[in-house]
């Protein structure tokens, strides 16, 4: 009777311990890569996912360097759902994805739901290698590196808490930017004060706004003249374009005292201020070509462009333009 006794004592102090909370459980999905579709962001395990749903109102990805140490914050609640599940089966993007018909099987037999907590998304930039021969890089990708805390599940049986719970990284793709500008698309502007290229595909368009005159001068031959680009003189800009610019029309675009708001500009860049002898340098030199004309050979050192938070390098020296203008 003893033995009985001290038996039931035993589970009735087991039962008396549990106060709605359970021994903490691990999730580990360090080594799976995540996937998206739709608002829904997720990575799967055999039977096992785990799902973190953001609505797209939130742009919560967005392709914006974050400062370091200063995280995007999404609270989580509502709208913003946080989710570990486990199925009866391996599990696959059908059991997940809400743009499908969900599969009869496998069928989820337990569920997590985050009710507290905060999603911290910190962005950085993926580069291209270097290219060989001019050193530049372009901005290929963003890398969002995701981490919930503190994190708080409510469990088929109780809660369980986390202080900091990393999903990990979840990568988006930067608009490719061709930069396929030819020395010999170079033009100026009646005023002489702005310099313009566009791309034989016409949706991308770099130009020289305040160009300093003496750039151009006819005087000294053969001898490189430079300047420093900065935000009011020697403006470099680059362009990319939703729809291309209609043929014809290059001169009424970029010689207009403002320039028109047709096309619509989907991404604009702007280079960074020179520093003598190091970046951001505008190099011109000016020969004969012929009796009565002469030609500048338009180089850009060291620049690099800058949209937002986000910047790619252009290159140590490239050749950006052949100008012929009158002697």
């Amino acid at each position: 009777m003893k033995k009985y006794l001290g038996l039931l004592f035993l589970i009735v102090l087991m039962n008396g311990c549990d106060d709605g909370d359970v021994t903490v459980e691990a999730i580990n999905f360090d080594d799976v890569t995540a996937s998206s579709c739709g608002n829904i962001l997720y990575k799967l395990k055999e039977n096992q996912a785990l799902f973190v749903k953001i609505p797209d109102s939130y742009d919560a990805f967005k392709n914006e360097i974050t400062p370091v140490g200063t995280p995007d914050i999404i609270l989580i609640g509502g709208e913003v759902e946080v989710r570990y599940r486990t199925y009866n089966g391996n599990v696959t993007r059908d059991n997940i994805c809400p743009d499908i018909i969900q599969p009869i099987f496998p069928i989820a037999v337990a569920e997590w739901n985050a009710i507290a907590g905060f999603i911290e998304i910190a962005t950085t930039p993926i580069y291209s290698a270097p290219n060989v021969t001019t050193g530049a890089t372009k901005l290929v990708k963003y890398n969002h590196n995701i981490v919930f805390k503190p994190i708080t599940f409510n469990k088929p049986v109780g809660q369980q808490r986390y202080d900091e719970f990393t999903f990990g990284d979840f990568t988006t793709d930067a608009r490719p930017l061709d930069l396929a500008f030819l020395p010999e698309n170079i033009a100026l502007c009646p005023s002489s004060t702005t310099l313009y290229n566009v791309a034989n595909s016409r949706i991308e368009a770099m130009f020289i706004q305040n160009l300093d005159p003496a750039l151009l001068s006819t005087t000294n031959l053969n001898v490189p003249k430079s300047r420093l680009i900065s935000s009011t003189t020697n403006k470099l800009s680059y362009r990319l374009f939703e729809t291309a610019l209609p043929l014809g029309t290059n001169a009424d675009y970029f010689c207009a005292p403002t320039l028109p708001a047709s096309p619509t500009i989907t991404e604009e860049w702007l280079a960074e201020n020179g520093v003598n002898n190091v970046s951001g340098i505008i190099e011109v030199t000016t020969t004969t070509n012929g009796p009565t004309s002469v030609k500048h050979t338009i180089r850009l050192k060291g620049v690099t462009f800058r949209k937002g938070t986000s910047t790619f390098y252009y290159g140590n020296d490239i050749l950006w333009g052949e100008l012929i203008t009158a002697n």
